[in-house]
């Protein structure tokens, strides 16, 4: 009993792996500007990797290494990755049910390594997904983001500064390429950023308040303030729908 269960393990975690495989490599190249950018921002090469292992948020690094370089207290570090990995809780309910654990440990060591990319992978899964399956995936996935800011740390060390500076640049490119998408299925998503970007401009060159706590307002204004607007907008929405469906069953009775 104990040998097939050792089987099952394996290949669940086996499966796990190679479906982590575009993720690990996504996140490798992705990782090695997050590297050289942690170097150019003042962290020791330690500290870039160590990030990294403890922090597999992707974009939230990018920000709160932006902040760093800015100058930020860590309470505006702290408030701002945790508002921005919001999202988190709601993949991470969502798997726990895909999921069906019990073991609170197994809960603890699986969420810390949801992210955008492995939620959709175990999501799209057909039937319940293994434990095993999760750690294959999740570990896969890691190990690419760590060997990648390894990577970057190493080509930083010998980098010119003015390059390293240079890669600034990622942390736009990696915001824009997560905001397209969002903006073609729908003009809110544009809407909002515009309005986030214009807000978070007059509060930290108009009003003086500093990088960190601008981008923390700006996200918990503009949020609210979409959230209000847009929950309105779409009960609006389905009640005329309703409306439009009710009359249409009168419509056929009466036929």
């Amino acid at each position: 009993m104990k040998f097939k269960d050792n089987t099952y393990f394996l290949y669940e975690f086996i499966q796990g792996a190679r479906s982590a495989i575009p993720i690990f490599i996504g996140y490798f190249t992705a990782s090695i500007a997050f590297g050289i950018l942690a170097l150019s921002s003042g962290l020791a090469p330690f500290e870039a990797v160590l990030f990294s292992m403890t922090n597999l948020t992707g974009a939230a690094q990018f920000m709160a290494i932006n902040l760093i370089a800015s100058g930020a207290v860590i309470g505006e570090i702290v408030i701002s990755v945790m508002l921005m990995n919001m999202r988190y809780f709601i993949m991470s309910a969502s798997l726990a049910r895909k999921l069906g654990l019990k073991n609170n440990i197994e809960k603890a060591v699986i969420s810390f390594g949801v992210t955008d990319e492995i939620f959709s992978v175990a999501s799209l899964k057909e039937g319940k997904v293994a434990s095993p399956f999760m750690y294959g995936l999740q570990l896969t996935s890691w190990m690419g983001w760590v060997l990648g800011t390894s990577a970057g740390v190493t080509a930083g060390v010998f980098l010119p500064r003015a390059l390293q500076d240079a890669m600034s640049g990622a942390l736009f490119a990696l915001f824009i390429s997560l905001l397209i998408p969002e903006i073609k299925k729908s003009y809110r998503a544009a809407l909002l950023a515009v309005s986030a970007g214009i807000l978070n401009s007059l509060l930290y060159y108009i009003w003086n308040l500093s990088a960190g706590w601008s981008i923390v307002i700006s996200m918990v204004v503009i949020t609210a303030i979409g959230a209000a607007f847009y929950k309105d907008e779409d009960n609006d929405k389905n009640e005329d729908n309703k409306d439009n469906n009710d009359e249409n069953k009168v419509n056929e009775i009466m036929a």
